[in-house]
């Protein structure tokens, strides 16, 4: 192991030199891949990836060099309205030439306004070559880079449409998350659906005051809400009520969250949230969107019926639970809910019947095999640790 890693650093250390306080073609001394060419930053070893290929470039002649960025972008402007103007069968050549060369000017000049739209244009020219996710893996690059760079607009715009192409091609043509995609360059390797979403979803959290932001969480929320993924739909429907209070769309995020939650409720055995939940929606959607609500009428008296009926089901399971048990007093409680709560049920009769017949029952069940109980010794008074001292005689 030793052996290995001195062969290792033997390997590294000549092509930190070769970059590291040496002149420039000048005669300057030129700051090393770390930054400021010191001793610590030299052996700064987190660094030294970064500081390697930094290296390995400059001695295949590919390093830092300003002046050769601004030819390969020239020339990959050239190469792209060339491409704009070809016939379409010979455009995705062109338009794949065009982004190689926008790439090589940005790793060229990095740090600069030029790489920023050099890598903008990559992605511009890998998306008329329909090659969607090199597209989409260069315009996060340049987001993650430059999150407020001045391209964010057209960006957002060209990924919700790739996003929503995606989702398309997955409702056509449904495939397993395990299935490889190794021919078409304008859909994912794998998991199209999947990538889709995270698109989406990326549109938000990059951009949440864009235009767009509300938009792609609502696509979010749709694609899982066709999927049957009621939970994860619902996330989206509740961050869109949440956080784009003025969107166009509170009313389709109100009603399809109520749907979301009535049909991701699991029943009794479960959590009852949904249903808590899924009620104050009704009374928000008819309280917030009164015209709205009324072309809904039918349904969300139906939904709110239901909603009902299950909240006194699961009060209804609580009580035959005590009851059953012989905790009377417990059982008692959820019938008395059942008859004044949610009168309108049916659960209601059946509680009021039966709290006629438990009324003069004990609230808890005698203590079975009580002489056991007594055989025990009784807890005794423990003495505390720390001794608490008489207040009267307490120095102030």
């Amino acid at each position: 192991m030793q052996t290995s890693r001195t062969m290792l650093l033997w390997l590294v250390l000549p092509l930190f030199a070769a970059s590291w306080g040496c002149t420039s073609l000048t005669g300057a001394q030129r700051e090393g891949p770390g930054g400021n060419g010191t001793a610590a930053d030299f052996f700064d070893v987190e660094r030294w990836p970064q500081q390697l290929e930094s290296s390995w470039k400059t001695l295949i002649g590919k390093g830092v060099d300003p002046q050769k960025a601004r030819e390969l972008y020239v020339d990959g402007e050239n190469m792209y309205q060339r491409a704009l103007q070809a016939e379409s069968d010979q455009q995705p050549d062109l338009f794949i030439q065009a982004a190689k060369q926008f790439k090589e000017a940005a790793e060229r000049w990095p740090d600069s306004a030029l790489e920023e739209d050099a890598m903008f244009m990559a992605g511009e020219a890998y998306f008329f070559a329909d090659m969607y996710p090199k597209a989409n893996d260069s315009w996060e690059r340049l987001l993650k880079k430059y999150p407020n760079s001045k391209h964010l607009d057209p960006i957002e715009s060209r990924r919700f449409a790739i996003a929503q192409f995606w989702l398309d091609l997955h409702h056509e043509s449904p495939e397993s998350v395990w299935t490889f995609n190794l021919t078409d360059g304008s859909r994912p390797t794998r998991d199209t659906f999947g990538n889709a979403v995270r698109v989406f979803d990326r549109i938000r959290l990059d951009d949440p005051t864009g235009k767009l932001a509300d938009d792609a969480t609502l696509a979010a929320g749709n694609a899982y809400f066709a999927k049957q993924r009621y939970l994860d739909a619902d996330s989206f429907y509740t961050d869109l009520r949440k956080t784009f209070p003025s969107s166009e769309h509170q009313y389709r995020a109100h009603l399809l969250g109520l749907k979301s939650k009535l049909l991701s409720y699991q029943g009794t055995e479960y959590s009852g949230v949904p249903l808590d939940e899924a009620e104050k929606l009704i009374k928000q959607i008819q309280r917030q969107f009164p015209q709205q609500a009324a072309d809904e009428r039918e349904y969300l008296a139906r939904a709110y019926a239901e909603v009902r009926f299950k909240k006194a089901e699961r009060e209804w399971k609580l009580a035959q639970y005590y009851d059953r048990r012989g905790e009377y007093g417990a059982a008692r409680f959820h019938y008395d809910t059942l008859a004044g709560d949610y009168a309108e049920t049916p659960f209601a009769g059946q509680a009021r019947s039966r709290l006629g017949e438990v009324a003069d029952k004990p609230a808890v069940p005698p203590q079975r095999l009580q002489w056991l109980v007594e055989a025990f010794p009784k807890e005794q008074n423990s003495k505390p640790l720390i001794a608490t001292a008489d207040p009267g005689k307490t120095r102030r």
